[in-house]
């Protein structure tokens, strides 16, 4: 059994005061002063460490903002509720944010959860910034495809396939994939777009399995990949699935490389234990990015929660930051005047990336491929989306 990486309880006290330090500045002013921007993020469940990860980051935003003067003199409050990475919950939470008054909402982390909610903020009339969920439904209902209120500053799956396709098929050495995901519109979304990515390049998906989310036990599907023998291995998991498969994927000695969405920075134990040795994946975020802007946020992360970011810290950062850079622009402070700011938004990623949104309201930031050298994560390259 491989070890999992868990927080100690003094990091565990450090996290909890750096964040109260955050909201304490965040609501130095009062409530009618403040600019609310909710974020409907899982809090509990399997992937609330992904979640909290992302309220720390755009908290972490908002701080740095306010302590520069905020935004015409207003500072900006964060409000968080938590979705439970469900669409019924998601539908709840951002229910419980409206009361709030938000000029606009981040969320859902969870594709199905972003794709529950998109028509509650159309009807609220309120910015839907999404900063985590990847499945390429959102992009087609945005913008152009009937949403103008959702807009999107991470690249989706179809982009971010398209970068993996082009990598595996330059590698030469992978003819055949089976593909693993959960059994929600990240996971079948991922698949989707897999497929597409991969035709003309000479590489098959010879088998597609897709478990519900919470699952213990992969044996079965482990079994028949392990017969099979493909070349790699195409996951598509989040938070404690996919974990529990990766430890049970090198228990059972599968040759196959890992390859896929596969949360290399939460497996650092793993990988220095050097069990995933040349698995390789494809990130819209990776703390090892060599730029001044990414240099210096992973140094405020690290220094006020005792971690290092993760894409959902990134994203909860970058998110804020777009944000505040239209409301900077925007004619007046209200909903509509912010969507119409975005629309014209043309600013520099933390990453080094432009995020610029076309016509789907979606934005296309680079898409990095890492790999696992000598226990080591590097980036292998870069492209757009």
């Amino acid at each position: 059994m491989f070890p999992i990486k868990k927080p100690k309880e003094l990091g565990m006290l450090r996290a909890t005061l750096a964040a109260a330090a955050v909201l304490f500045a965040i609501q130095g002013a009062t409530a009618e002063e403040n600019i609310v921007i909710g974020l409907s993020t899982p809090l509990s469940g399997s992937v609330a460490a992904l979640g909290q990860h992302e309220n720390w980051g755009a908290s972490l935003a908002a701080k740095e903002i306010n302590e520069a003067g905020g935004i015409n003199g207003k500072q900006i409050q964060v409000e968080a509720q938590d979705n439970q990475c469900n669409p019924t919950q998601g539908i709840t939470s951002v229910e419980n944010l409206l009361e709030k008054n938000p000029i606009a909402v981040i969320g859902a982390l969870c594709s199905s959860v972003t794709l529950a909610v998109m028509p509650v903020m159309e009807r609220a009339e309120r910015p839907l910034m999404v900063g985590v969920a990847t499945s390429p439904i959102i992009t087609e209902q945005a913008g152009v495809g009937g949403n103008q209120w959702t807009f999107r500053i991470n690249p989706s799956d179809a982009g971010l396939a398209v970068a993996l396709g082009k990598y595996l098929a330059d590698k030469g050495s992978i003819k055949t994939i089976a593909f693993v995901g959960e059994d929600t519109d990240y996971g079948r979304g991922g698949h989707s777009a897999m497929a597409e990515a991969l035709k003309g390049t000479g590489i098959e998906i010879v088998s597609a399995d897709f478990y519900k989310q919470g699952t213990p036990d992969f044996t079965t599907v482990l079994t028949r990949i392990k017969t099979a023998k493909p070349d790699a291995v195409a996951l598509y998991a989040t938070g404690v699935d996919e974990l529990g498969f990766i430890r049970q994927y090198r228990g059972m000695n599968i040759d196959s490389l890992l390859s896929g969405r596969v949360s290399l920075d939460e497996l650092l134990p793993v990988i220095q234990a050097g069990a995933l040795e040349d698995a390789s994946s494809v990130y819209p975020y990776a703390v090892e990015l060599d730029t001044p802007e990414n240099k210096a946020f992973v140094e405020k992360f690290k220094a006020t929660y005792g971690e290092l970011p993760n894409n959902q810290s990134f994203q909860g950062y970058e998110s804020i930051r777009v944000l505040a850079d239209a409301l900077k622009r925007s004619k007046e402070l209200t909903p509509a005047a912010l969507r119409n700011a975005l629309k014209g938004t043309d600013m520099t990623s933390v990453t080094g990336g432009t995020i610029k949104f076309d016509d789907h309201n979606q934005a296309h930031n680079l898409a990095l491929i890492m790999k696992v050298k000598d226990g080591v994560i590097v980036i292998e390259t870069t492209s757009g989306t």
